[in-house]
C-alpha cells in the first residue's frame, strides 16, 4: 500500500470520526422551502419541454434535442 492509499484512508477515518458530531452538509436551513415558482418561469418551462426531448446517447448520458416538427 502506497503512501497516497494510507493517506486516503487515514482521511476517510477522520472524516467518518467528525461526522459522527457534525453530520453530512447542509445547504438549505431545514424550514427553508424554497421560493415560489413565477409564471414566467412555468411559461419557459413549458416551451422548453415543447420544443425539446430528452435522448439518451450510446453511452448513457442525457443530453436534449430539438422535436422534429410534423410536415404539414
Amino acid at each position: 500500500m502506497g503512501f497516497t492509499d494510507r493517506f486516503d484512508a487515514f482521511n476517510h477515518h477522520v472524516t467518518m470520526f467528525f461526522l459522527r458530531f457534525v453530520g453530512p452538509p447542509t445547504t438549505n436551513p431545514p424550514d427553508s422551502h424554497g421560493r415560489a415558482v413565477s409564471a414566467e418561469e412555468l411559461e419557459r418551462e413549458s416551451e422548453i419541454r415543447g420544443t425539446f426531448e430528452r435522448v439518451t446517447g450510446p453511452d448513457g448520458r442525457p443530453y436534449l434535442v430539438e422535436r422534429k416538427q410534423p410536415e404539414a
